[in-house]
């Protein structure tokens, strides 16, 4: 294996952004920011949108195409990624992009390279630091010099190391939807209550005036008919109906929730039967655990804490100096502004049984209680009520405004009368749980092994052989 080095002017142009910011809108074209790059992945729910006038106006320099190399030269230097298919955007300030000359270098190959320690190393060296940021020349890019194999030994490279990137972005999405599937079922039970409604339906109970929009539209999809889906059937045969939309409920379960509503002074209408319990006393809030000062144990940081999902990141081990305490199975919700409005969220599950772990004095500590288990607790962190609760009720200075746990007497949650519901929540949901924890796992280290093969491979010490082999194992 071997490769000549050339210059990046050589093999690819090379594009700023627009010194200056447009008006943002909430729909449009992306505006890509420095903020959007993180890890080799650009990600633009961090990234503004711009009305189609502002668009075409900064996009008289360049338009982001696919293949782009998309990286900062301010403040976040060394951060790039590729530029998707299918998405139009303009570049933001302190944003710049490689355009990739095909017949010399593979796009992904470029974007590897460029993460990878040679080139990171050469960003550093060539860095200015400035009094408020640091910045590269965009003048002295052209001359960065990099290693170019073979185009067919590029493609190979790319394809390793991007089918381990393709596989943590594959755990990544299964992680949003189980979370989304146990969000869904935690807001259609516990918020909503649909399965009460389809039983007052089913009954023909009357609902009261708050309620009576969310039965008709549970009414409307109940009588819901789908077409089959050959257009040569008879008419008669086209209307004929696939199934009740509401995604009923084994007829055991349905059958655990009542079928009438009745009138709270904490919730207003709730199941008949439900108890009503504010969140202080339905969960334990920062639960006493015993760790001692100076006992070492695992400890997670603020920056730790996911936006969505419930992955916990970047667990350390260090001596206990003070701080949140935990164990497994606890949820860890952000009380310090603007963490807690970025949704910060976690689970813990990378204890052992009774081992006790630490964190931030910003985070609030949530735990299991009785019937309600962990999945009910994860589900209620990130319900859009009870966040927007937790916002309105911080105290404090402009900027360190933290919520308060009275904050929890004020907010109230409805647990059913049997217990069947709550057990079959849990049990419906745990498993996706264990699932994210699996997946988040094996992430970690498909994660080691992609960062221990990028710079073998774009230095050349590692023979794709020997590599392809590797990733045949994980495979």
């Amino acid at each position: 294996m071997g490769g000549e080095w050339t210059t990046i002017g050589e093999i690819a142009e090379i594009f700023d952004g627009p010194h200056a910011t447009p008006k943002k809108i909430e729909e449009g074209p992306y505006f890509l920011s420095i903020s959007s790059l993180e890890n080799g992945k650009l990600d633009l729910s961090k990234s503004a949108r711009v009305s189609e006038d502002q668009f075409v106006r900064w996009t008289k320099r360049v338009t982001p195409r696919v293949g782009d190399v998309l990286f900062s030269y301010e403040t976040r230097l060394g951060e790039a990624a590729l530029m998707p298919a299918g998405i139009r955007a303009c570049l933001g300030r302190r944003m710049g992009l490689l355009r990739p000359n095909i017949d010399r270098v593979d796009p992904r190959y470029l974007l590897f390279a460029y993460l990878g320690p040679d080139f990171q190393r050469e960003i550093r060296t060539r860095t200015n630091s400035g009094a408020t940021v640091d910045r590269l020349a965009l003048k002295e890019l052209p001359e960065f010099p990099i290693r170019i194999p073979p185009l067919s030994e590029q493609k190979a490279i790319a394809h390793i190391l991007g089918t381990l990137d393709d596989k943590i972005e594959l755990n990544r999405r299964m992680n949003a939807t189980l979370e989304a599937m146990a969000r869904a079922l935690f807001k259609s039970w516990f918020v909503d209550f649909d399965p009460v409604i389809d039983n007052a339906l089913a009954a023909g109970n009357p609902f009261p005036e708050p309620l009576q929009a969310r039965a008709k539209a549970r009414k409307a999809l109940g009588d819901q008919r789908k077409p089959l889906g050959d257009q040569r059937k008879p008419l008669g045969d086209q209307r004929k109906p696939l199934g009740d939309q509401r995604k009923p409920l084994p007829a055991a379960i349905q059958k655990q929730f009542p079928s009438r509503f009745l009138f709270t002074e904490e919730m207003g209408w709730v199941p008949e039967g439900w108890e009503v319990l504010p969140v202080s006393q339905a969960i334990d809030i920062n639960p006493r655990v015993a760790l001692r000062k100076g006992q070492k144990a695992k400890y997670v940081d603020m920056k730790a804490l996911p936006t969505s999902g419930y992955t916990v990141d970047e667990v350390v081990e260090k001596a206990y100096s003070g701080g949140a305490k935990f164990c497994n199975g606890d949820v860890l919700l952000a009380r310090i502004t603007p963490c807690l409005e970025n949704g910060k969220t976690g689970v813990v599950d990378f204890l052992e049984e009774s081992e006790p772990g630490f964190g931030s004095t910003e985070f609030i500590v949530l735990r299991a209680k009785g019937v309600i288990g962990t999945p009910f607790i994860a589900t209620l962190a990130r319900d859009d009520n009870f966040r927007k609760h937790c916002v309105t009720s911080m105290v404090g200075s402009s900027g360190r405004q933290r919520v308060q746990n009275a904050c929890f007497d004020s907010y109230y949650v409805c647990i059913p009368g049997s217990s069947t519901i709550m057990v079959e929540f849990h049990g419906t949901c745990a498993p996706m749980f264990e699932k994210m924890t699996a997946l988040k796992n094996e992430t970690r280290t498909v994660a080691i092994l992609r960062d221990t093969l990028l710079p073998k491979l774009i230095s050349g010490q590692l023979r794709i052989p020997d590599a392809e082999q590797l990733l045949a194992e994980v495979a």
